[in-house]
């Protein structure tokens, strides 16, 4: 399938720092929503927040403090104190999760308290699938269900939580090394690349897009157990990496920066030259690229 990417626009003075949830992202003391290269509304939101985001509801967490937002008008419906730090939030159909110091809340879409879980101070990510909800603390990684007590999946620091096809990876820093955890009825451990000297991304239903930031220069789409689904050599070395759809985009130095699209059913990526890169980021077929004060955005487009 030929690919094209488009860009939209340049925003000047706007830097994107994380992924946009919604199109929306924080820079340097306020929340801004961008639709291609414009910025629709503004708010002032002093620290970086968190933000999940479920239908047309935004939710943020900051200063203690969960607020749903209509994404479109940046119009507020509703906010709640929680009484600690936000440290994550995962929205879905039925509300919000909010993780706030050694307590995951339950929001529902009008704002209304659900039951509250008491969890480890140390939590720091937060996931959910169906019923089931995890949370990663420096000690492991567990599964909470509905109110029973946090029960242990694997006991070591988890780099990543990840909702894939059908429930859980975990990207973990094992005994022996980075290791995949999975909990689909019953919980799956493969050795996997090492975090710290590869970047890593998931791609389609449960496949991975690793490559390496030394010795051989390629981009590698694998499975679960690092078998080859496709591979495809890439010149130079590279900064970052993030899936836009399909495919998958590398920000690379060689002589100079280049911004590689690589596609499954293309056999050489689509190379463009770029000033530089600061963080490569990506949101359905959006990709936004930050450097020296400006984001770019491009959107990549089936040509067929």
């Amino acid at each position: 399938m030929p690919v094209a990417l488009v860009q939209l626009g340049a925003l000047e003075g706007v830097q994107v720092h994380r992924p946009p949830v919604g199109g929306v992202v924080w820079d340097r003391g306020a929340l801004l929503r961008l639709d291609d290269a414009e910025v629709t509304w503004r708010m002032p939101v002093a620290d970086p927040p968190v933000l999940a985001l479920a239908g047309r509801r935004l939710y943020v967490g900051t200063e203690g403090w969960a607020l749903c937002y209509d994404v479109r008008s940046g119009d507020e419906a509703w906010a709640v104190d929680c009484g600690a730090p936000i440290v994550a939030l995962e929205a879905h159909p039925g509300g919000v999760d909010v993780l706030a110091g050694a307590r995951v809340l339950a929001f529902d879409p009008r704002g209304e308290a659900g039951p509250i879980v008491s969890v480890d101070p140390g939590a720091m990510h937060l996931r959910r699938v169906g019923a089931k909800r995890y949370i990663a603390t420096p000690a492991g990684v567990y599964r909470l269900v509905a109110e029973e007590r946090p029960a242990l999946l694997y006991a070591c620091r988890a780099h990543a939580l990840h909702v894939r096809e059908g429930g859980l990876q975990a990207l973990v820093e094992g005994p022996p090394g980075t290791v995949l955890v999975e909990d689909d009825g019953l919980a799956m451990v493969w050795p996997f690349p090492d975090a710290t000297t590869h970047l890593v991304a998931p791609w389609g239903r449960d496949e991975w897009a690793i490559t390496p930031l030394t010795g051989r220069s390629g981009l590698w789409v694998v499975d679960r157990r690092v078998l080859t689904r496709w591979q495809v050599p890439l010149q130079g070395r590279p900064l970052a990496l993030a899936v836009v759809g399909a495919a998958v985009a590398v920000a690379v130095e060689d002589g100079g920066h280049a911004l590689a699209l690589i596609h499954p059913d293309v056999s050489a990526p689509l190379l463009l030259a770029i000033d530089g890169v600061d963080t490569l980021h990506a949101e359905g077929p959006r990709l936004y690229l930050t450097h020296a004060g400006r984001t770019v955005i491009f959107l990549v487009r089936d040509t067929t």
